[in-house]
């Protein structure tokens, strides 16, 4: 390699360093002013729910927050509307729910209910018990 080819990639290479060095700062600092960007976000939405309080309550009374006020307790009284109708929706599927097993008296016989007259089949003569599936032998235990 010839002098003016390592010249040229030593000068590449401090720029590429520098380059990337600054990149870095920058980053760094759109990071840090996105981090206060979101508290101060933060600050306001807290500011604007005290406000919005202090105007319920009448403490204060300005005609410059009087438009938001209003369009605030208005979109407050529609969601309040919204989740009254999910409530009801499901007090309503609720009751049709149960009341579909109103009247039904048909007993499912399962192992945990089953009527003392059946056979009380112990846990050996189960594995007893085989069936036959292609040939093969299955215990009728695995096939719970």
């Amino acid at each position: 390699m010839d002098i003016e080819n390592k010249e040229w990639f030593k000068n590449t290479f401090v720029k590429s360093k520098e380059g990337v060095v600054k990149f870095t700062r920058i980053s760094r600092l759109r990071i840090e002013i996105a981090s206060i960007k979101k508290k101060a976000d933060e600050r306001f939405e807290s500011l604007g729910k005290k406000a919005f309080q202090l105007m319920k309550d009448n403490e204060i009374n300005h005609d410059f927050l009087l438009d938001d006020y209003k369009s605030l307790e208005k979109l407050d009284g529609k969601l309040a509307e919204l989740e009254n109708q999910i409530e009801e929706l499901k007090k309503r599927e609720e009751e049709a729910f149960t009341s579909s097993f109103q009247g039904d008296n048909e007993f499912i016989k399962t192992d945990s209910n089953r009527d003392l007259s059946d056979k009380d089949t112990t846990k050996e003569d189960v594995s007893e018990n085989k069936t036959e599936d292609n040939g093969e032998e299955k215990d009728k235990s695995d096939t719970k």
